[in-house]
């Protein structure tokens, strides 16, 4: 009989809502599901996935780190208890709750990035612009917009705009919300 409690206890430790055991993944967990992470509450959480939203996905702590409100005592807290699952921005980011972190309006992250305009149009030219005109483009921080840099002068220029996926912490869906903001010539 006691062995069948301890086996018992065992399985309901592992349904019960607001404990993380291992592995949310930052990039498919819901703010709830997040919320169940050490330190996380309802404004972090919430953070999170607006930053998720907003950037694309997260390749590793570090990244993380650029959300507002998460500091190195939270990364320290939930760095076993994370993973970054497909990070990579090849395919569009599904959460396990079905929603769409696509930002709204933007076109589906499987779309061609928009045609980048002919010589001397309109938005930043990728291959050219100082960090500060890369973080003029939405989505684009001062971290990303050095990374970028330095992702052109260690591998050649961009051919499309969606080259700038190949840059750790660029994902489809910011590619898709820069929309004609961005070009590559």
């Amino acid at each position: 009989m006691r062995r069948w409690m301890s086996l018992l206890a065992l399985v309901l430790s592992f349904l019960l809502p607001g404990v993380a055991w291992a592995g949310v993944n930052v990039n498919t967990a819901s703010s709830a599901e997040l919320q169940t992470l050490p330190g996380i509450g309802p404004s972090k959480a919430e953070a999170i996935v607006a930053y998720r939203n907003e950037n694309g996905p997260f390749s590793s702590l570090s990244a993380l780190d650029a959300v507002p409100g998460i500091g190195p005592s939270t990364l320290q807290n939930i760095s076993p208890l994370v993973d970054f699952g497909e990070a990579s921005g090849s395919a569009p980011i599904v959460p396990a709750q079905g929603k769409d972190l696509s930002p709204p309006n933007a076109p589906a992250a499987a779309a061609p990035a928009p045609s980048a305009p002919k010589a001397g149009g309109s938005g930043v030219n990728i291959n050219v612009a100082s960090a500060a005109e890369l973080e003029s483009l939405p989505g684009i921080g001062a971290a990303k917009a050095a990374a970028i840099v330095e992702s052109r002068q260690n591998q050649g220029p961009f051919t499309s705009c969606q080259d700038l996926t190949r840059v750790n912490g660029i994902g489809q869906a910011t590619v898709a919300n820069m929309g004609s903001g961005c070009r590559a010539e």
